[in-house]
């Protein structure tokens, strides 16, 4: 589906017209062949190019072809996909921008419903609002992530971790390794940017995009950091549970020995052979004595040993 926006310096009111004029922003969202085909042709651009943007595993990473050129970038979308971040291609054209969207995510909303102000005929200043909003897509997730494992900390110290506990952590972790795949690529995207070679940049534009390429880097270290909690949480958890299963062990062991003085005590008296005490009216209660001194001897000794 193709929406177009259109919004001036002089009016800053975005606008829908039913056609693209010079300075419009074109928004290409969840496209089929023959819509890309028409937009291909319509606009004069690479139709293999476009059919990249719909490759849910296209990497970052810049082309350029007559004069466009076509910034593909991903964003942060992990809600109920098999994989976490979506593919953008961003076309900087001489006369418009573009954009294709692989499924409607929403992830442009803010500035598709004038929450952020955009000023379509200000291509670069408009390219850049959208890294800011992708660089903004993963915050919002590594913020989210940051609070499940602050969340899942405080219940280890608790241990009430279940299995579906682990099994969350897993694929946080996934997607973290998922964000950086794409983040790592995208401060290259931007460092390129930053050069000048493909767009023309005035040094407001440059500080802007510096600071959208530090944003990224950051985001990569936040990404990496909450991997290495996510990590440390497992390992921690993993230490705790083997040795509570080790005391365990140890304390059956024990008491397993323990029980078996009776046994054996109760055996020797109980053979069919001459034994002593066999005429005392008081074996039973002696027997019982001997056995009550031998397990707590043996509870003794293994207190003092700390095998208990």
């Amino acid at each position: 589906m193709l929406t177009f926006y259109h919004s001036t310096a002089r009016t800053r009111v975005l606008t829908n017209p039913d056609k693209p004029r010079a300075g419009s922003w074109i928004s290409s969202v969840a496209p089929n062949e023959q819509e890309l085909t028409a937009l291909a042709k319509d606009y004069g651009l690479d139709i293999d190019l476009l059919n990249d943007a719909v490759d849910i595993y296209e990497a970052p990473r810049i082309e350029t072809d007559e004069g466009n050129v076509y910034i593909y970038t991903r964003y942060c979308y992990p809600e109920g996909r098999d994989i976490a971040t979506e593919p953008l291609l961003i076309i900087y054209t001489p006369d418009y921008l573009i954009t294709v969207m692989r499924i409607d995510s929403g992830m442009l909303g803010r500035l598709q419903s004038g929450v952020v102000e955009v000023v379509t005929t200000q291509k670069t200043k408009t390219l850049m609002l959208i890294l800011d909003e992708v660089n903004r897509s993963y915050r919002i997730q590594l913020n989210k992530v940051s609070k499940k494992t602050l969340q899942t900390r405080a219940r280890m110290k608790q241990s009430e971790l279940t299995g579906r506990d682990f099994v969350s952590i897993i694929e946080i972790e996934e997607d973290l390794n998922e964000f950086m795949t794409a983040l790592q690529p995208q401060a290259t995207v931007l460092n390129i940017l930053l050069n000048g070679r493909y767009i023309r940049l005035y040094e407001d534009d440059k500080d802007i995009i510096e600071d959208l390429k530090l944003g990224a880097v950051e985001l990569i270290e936040l990404a990496k950091s909450r991997s290495r909690a996510l990590a440390n949480i497992r390992q921690a958890y993993d230490t705790i549970a083997t040795t509570n299963l080790n005391q365990t062990f140890k304390r059956l062991t024990s008491i397993a020995i323990f029980f078996s003085i009776p046994t054996i005590v109760g055996g020797l008296w109980g053979m069919n052979v001459a034994v002593p005490l066999k005429d005392n009216i008081h074996a039973f209660s002696i027997v019982l004595l001997i056995i009550a001194f031998l397990m707590s001897t043996a509870i003794y000794i293994f207190h003092r040993k700390n095998w208990l």
